[in-house]
């Protein structure tokens, strides 16, 4: 049995997907909260809290392997700390973690320090485990950065020229689905990008052709993001959170860390990672020219 916690998100959605293909047994925990949409047919739902380690506890007998996914929460560290030690206690054989690139401890983005907090807790917590560390989702343009276009044609970032190697969130769930099946994985610690590197330059010039209209990237302050965020609703941590991310890639440059391309998907899958074009041309209707 695999417990995937974390069902719901994009990455978990599409692991459990991948599993039951597979012909695995998939126990979800999901929280009490979150869509009643039900799960794929064969797969055991259970409702369950990381902060709540009584539910981790009953969600985990029978489980011989976890895959542990926390959105960002200012308890990320705490929240999974919790699984890990859950884990540890009934002996799961393998945790698979899905982290950040360029996850460091040391870091000043919020995001990164604690997704390099959590892997250095889970290196030390004396159980199997694997790490997945995805860069930026794709699925970040279609749904975030299409609808802040404006009239005119404009979007707006903090990235400055930055280049990163986004990628699906799909490529990474498969490539998590190899770490949990397959064996001679235990220990691995995988960067998980897509096909190439671009700046929000070239997301414009992607998405001009997408939806058959000009679009423009205006480089803007870290200020000016932060004040559009806030007014988006976003609480004060994650739009801090957001901020710093976004400056971290800026800070990296056109060949940082965010830049990187790794074979991990290619290696794992024996196909080519998605590209942002083909995620457009998926989402094309939707976001035509109007």
């Amino acid at each position: 049995m695999i417990l995937v916690i974390g069902g719901r998100s994009k990455i978990g959605s599409a692991l459990i997907e991948n599993l039951v293909e597979r012909g695995e047994p998939v126990r979800a925990l999901s929280r009490a909260h979150e869509s009643p949409r039900p799960f794929p047919a064969g797969v055991e739902s259970v409702v369950g809290d990381l902060g709540d380690v009584e539910s981790l506890n009953a969600a985990m007998v029978g489980v011989k392997k976890v895959f542990l996914l926390c959105g960002p929460t200012p308890d990320e560290v705490a929240f999974n700390k919790n699984a890990i030690d859950a884990a540890a206690a009934h002996g799961i054989e393998l945790l698979v973690r899905s982290s950040i690139l360029g996850a460091d401890g040391e870091s000043p983005a919020t995001f990164v320090r604690d997704h390099g907090m959590c892997d250095e807790y889970l290196r030390s917590a004396g159980l199997g485990f694997a790490i997945v560390r995805p860069n930026m989702f794709m699925q970040n343009i279609p749904e975030n950065t299409m609808p802040s276009i404006e009239e005119s044609g404009n979007f707006y970032t903090n990235t400055g020229n930055a280049r990163i190697s986004m990628v699906d969130t799909r490529d990474v769930a498969a490539a998590a689905a190899v770490l949990l099946t397959e064996p001679g994985h235990h220990g691995e610690e995988v960067d998980v990008t897509g096909p190439e590197a671009f700046g929000y330059d070239d997301v414009a010039v992607k998405l001009s052709a997408a939806m058959g209209r000009p679009v423009a990237h205006v480089a803007v302050p870290d200020d000016a993001v932060r004040s559009a965020l806030a007014g988006f609703g976003l609480g004060d941590w994650m739009v801090e959170g957001l901020v710093g991310l976004f400056r971290d890639y800026r800070q990296s440059g056109t060949d940082g860390y965010a830049a990187q391309v790794t074979d991990t998907v290619s290696r794992c899958t024996g196909r080519d990672p998605r590209s942002l074009d083909g995620l457009l041309a998926e989402v094309q209707p939707a976001g035509a020219s109007r």
